[in-house]
């Protein structure tokens, strides 16, 4: 384990405290005061990145693949906030939970794409073609794949940038079973993945997405198509943490120990992702301005997913006393 940095422990102090005079009434709202501190980067209730990249390049060279993980994991379920923009459905979830998968059980791509969801509509063209692609993978057969193929293709033939129309075209080449194709942009997405400007330096160092596709071609392509899968050859991609994670010897634990009075954290790291809730937020509203297209989108329903985390940490913590 490591131990934390000044900075992280007096945020996590300064944070504390402030739950504990907000709090009135029960240890769930502490929790909840708690918990949302942990999705609030303004706060700094999170671990450094720079210590973190600095481990990771020292695992990295060592190829410590298990130590790799641990780190990935340690930054990724913080990063992973099911707080996805308000303005928005599910279309994230391509882009945000595919980076997860290099690190967590490849089971919790269905807690956070469930099959009852319907279709991503309402977003960022590259994020609603990748999560639609990726509901298609998920279900084959549910929904109508050509008219999602046509409108993917028709993405991935605009101007939209080089990075972006690779990563959509991952997915079509999953859902297409096209090996050549989907070896083609995996490249092409190592190649101008540190070029993303709004990166961090730890999530230019290794392209987690990569990673990720992989792993999601792996479980859904016959396996004398996923034979036929080319890795890519860049620094931003080892091999050997490929293979690695086909084992599955992966540790859900943070590489920082939240002991009492911060072990809601712990809890939250070692619980699965929770199942995406989504809710038609203006369907009943009578306000002349809203649209017809605008009363029926669906959105992200925050306080529903952030129940259920609570669930399972008050669960786990009366198990504790």
């Amino acid at each position: 384990m490591l131990e934390f940095e000044k900075e992280h422990f007096e945020d996590l102090n300064y944070y504390r405290n402030i739950a504990l005079e907000e709090t009135v009434e029960t240890d769930r709202e502490y929790h909840r005061h708690m918990i949302g501190g942990w999705h609030n980067s303004s706060v700094g209730l999170f671990v450094k990145k720079d210590a973190l990249l600095d481990e990771l390049k020292a695992a990295a060279k060592a190829k410590d693949y298990g130590r790799m993980q641990q780190i990935f994991f340690t930054y990724n379920k913080r990063e992973l906030s099911w707080h996805f923009p308000k303005s928005c459905d599910h279309c994230f979830i391509a882009h945000s939970v595919i980076p997860y998968l290099c690190c967590a059980d490849y089971g919790e791509i269905y807690n956070a794409c469930p099959e009852d969801l319907p279709l991503a509509a309402n977003g960022n063209p590259m994020l609603v073609n990748a999560t639609s692609l990726l509901q298609c993978i998920l279900y084959k057969g549910k929904y109508d794949e050509q008219t999602i193929i046509a409108n993917a293709e028709k993405y991935i033939a605009s101007k939209d940038g080089k990075w972006y129309r690779a990563y959509v075209a991952c997915f079509l080449a999953i859902l297409k079973e096209d090996a050549v194709m989907l070896s083609d942009n995996l490249q092409i997405i190592c190649e101008n993945h540190s070029r993303r400007g709004y990166l961090t330096a730890f999530g230019k160092f290794h392209c987690q997405y990569a990673y990720g596709l992989v792993i999601i071609a792996r479980h859904n392509l016959p396996e004398d198509i996923f034979h036929k899968v080319r890795l890519p050859e860049h620094k931003t991609f080892d091999k050997g943490y490929m293979e690695w994670l086909y084992a599955g010897e992966l540790v859900r634990q943070s590489v920082y120990n939240y002991e009492a009075p911060f072990e809601e954290f712990d809890l939250v790291y070692e619980m699965p992702l929770p199942k995406t809730m989504i809710y038609q937020r203006y369907l009943n509203e009578d306000r002349l301005i809203l649209s017809s297209r605008k009363k029926n989108a669906y959105y992200i329903n925050d306080e529903a997913m952030d129940a259920q985390v609570l669930d399972y940490v008050m669960k786990k913590l009366d198990n504790i006393q």
